[in-house]
């Protein structure tokens, strides 16, 4: 006999349940009695399973042994509210949309019902081009721009995708989230640390430190409302009429509020190292980055020397930083990016943000943040991006999603090329753009080799106080499923 014992964490695959925990390494005896016990035994347990299962089954999804599903956002909570979801028998779409309500109420410093964003919906079985709900770039316009202000978007951004791909009734989507801002939730260090930089953030939120619990009553009814009502109690009813203070400006915006829709699309396409990547169409340099990347014909042998990530990290810089004017860059812009799969390969990315940390710093009589409309910062910048191997359907193939497209770069190259598992290439040491210049990582869990920083020269260090760039990532190979949080923005993700 043979001992094997396994562990299991974050990152670990996960597949279909099987736990063999001894191996038969060798019989001694008569062969064909054996052989014909077996099959006799075999037979008894699959007549035995088949009666069972035709009594028995509900036919519902959690009884199928093959189950499995993740959800990877910033917060723990929201991670564990999405597989709560796929539990109760919702789909990725369900998950995912859950969780992005979570991350409005729990991170109102880096997304929230006022700002916008972008969800791509993809399911790898029907080999279907991959949809994206666009409630980023129509946002900015008309009198909500002229007051500065831009549309509240994401609700109806959510609601939309839900009423596209979505399974379980939308009440049972919200209203997880309406406990949390009721009972109160755990307040990060990140959210701590943005609320202490501006005495008027304090003014919103009072002095609050890391590990104390806050409550948002108005923002919980709003929520109640929302599950029970749907999205039009905020965009055409008794909670739109609560959204500005100055009852004249909100005279002149309520029309755009109430016919306001997201824009869907189809993604665009492109191939890097014999995988689709499906992306945004409004990231059009995408394309000649990954293209120029893959001219390097770098072979898996030399991927892991330090002379082929100076290279490759001299070509991404160059294949982008020319048209790129990276002064249109706002350093400001938050964003959160949350991701889903589910056990019908059905891949979800959405991801949300706000122009400034805290949006306007404005708080509405509805209990969140209107977000600040800046034509130079429509939120472009955000990206959901799938991945698949485009020979064989079952592949390595992959979900995340970013604002800054050095970092796709990278990502799609420590994954697909470099084949690092999930948590190596997430937590790997990166360099990205900040405002007007390049930046690396100066943090002791992200630093990058100090020959890579010599040659690179171009770049500065990013000092180990400034917030870093969260990207949550699930991929998955064959049946095997892995998810992981980015230990930057501070989740875990949430898997069964």
């Amino acid at each position: 006999m043979r001992y094997n014992n396994s562990s299991s964490g974050e990152e670990c695959p996960l597949t279909k349940g099987r736990s063999y925990k001894y191996t038969l390494s060798m019989y001694c005896g008569d062969g064909l009695k054996f052989i014909i016990s077996c099959f006799t035994i075999l037979t008894i347990s699959i007549t035995t399973t088949l009666i069972l299962q035709i009594l028995y089954a509900d036919g519902s999804p959690q009884d199928k042994a093959s189950i499995h599903g993740a959800v990877a956002t910033d917060y723990t909570n929201c991670s564990q509210i999405g597989s709560k979801i796929l539990r109760k028998g919702g789909n990725a779409v369900d998950a995912a949309v859950a969780a992005t309500i979570c991350m409005t109420v729990v991170a109102p410093h880096k997304t929230g019902l006022g700002g916008g964003g972008y969800i791509m919906i993809y399911n790898h079985k029907e080999q279907s081009e991959p949809i994206i709900v666009d409630f980023a770039n129509n946002t900015i316009t008309d009198n909500f721009v002229q007051d500065e202000i831009r549309i509240p978007a994401v609700l109806k951004g959510l609601e939309h995708a839900h009423k596209l791909k979505g399974k379980l009734p939308w009440n049972e989507i919200v209203k997880p989230s309406v406990s949390l801002a009721k009972g109160g939730f755990v307040v990060s260090k990140e959210l701590a640390s943005e609320i202490s930089k501006n005495i008027n953030y304090e003014i919103l939120y009072g002095h609050i430190n890391a590990g104390d619990i806050l409550k948002l009553h108005d923002l919980s009814d709003l929520l109640n409302a929302v599950a029970l009502e749907g999205t039009n109690v905020l965009y055409n009813g008794s909670f739109s009429q609560k959204l500005l203070h100055d009852k004249v400006k909100l005279l002149k915006l309520l029309p755009q509020l109430v016919n306001y829709k997201p824009d869907v699309y189809i993604a665009k396409k492109s191939s890097f190292y014999k995988h689709a990547i499906y992306y945004s169409p409004h990231m059009s340099l995408l394309k000649s980055m990954i293209t120029a990347l893959e001219n390097l014909k770098i072979s898996t042998d030399n991927t892991s020397i330090v002379e082929t990530d100076i290279e490759v990290a001299k070509t991404l810089i160059n294949s982008v930083s020319i048209p790129l004017q990276i002064k249109q860059y706002v350093k400001e812009e938050r964003y959160t990016g949350v991701v889903a799969m589910d056990w019908e390969d059905t891949y979800v990315c959405i991801i949300t943000g706000l122009s400034t940390p805290f949006g306007l710093g404005h708080m509405s009589s509805v209990g969140f943040l209107l977000d600040k409309a800046d034509t130079n910062n429509n939120l472009s910048t955000l990206v959901p991006i799938i991945f698949h191997n485009e020979k064989a359907l079952c592949g390595l193939r992959g979900v995340f999603g970013t604002d800054d497209i050095l970092i796709i770069g990278q990502l799609l190259y420590s994954i697909i090329v470099r084949q690092l598992n999930v948590s190596e290439a997430v937590e790997h040491p990166r360099y990205y753009f900040s405002s007007d210049e390049f930046v690396i990582e100066n943090d002791p869990k992200h630093s990058i080799d100090a020959l890579i920083r010599s040659q690179l020269n171009l770049i500065v260090q990013l000092e180990t106080d400034s917030i870093l760039k969260s990207v949550n990532v699930i991929i998955k190979r064959k049946d095997l499923m892995s998810s992981h949080s980015d230990s930057r923005g501070g989740g875990l993700a949430s898997r069964f």
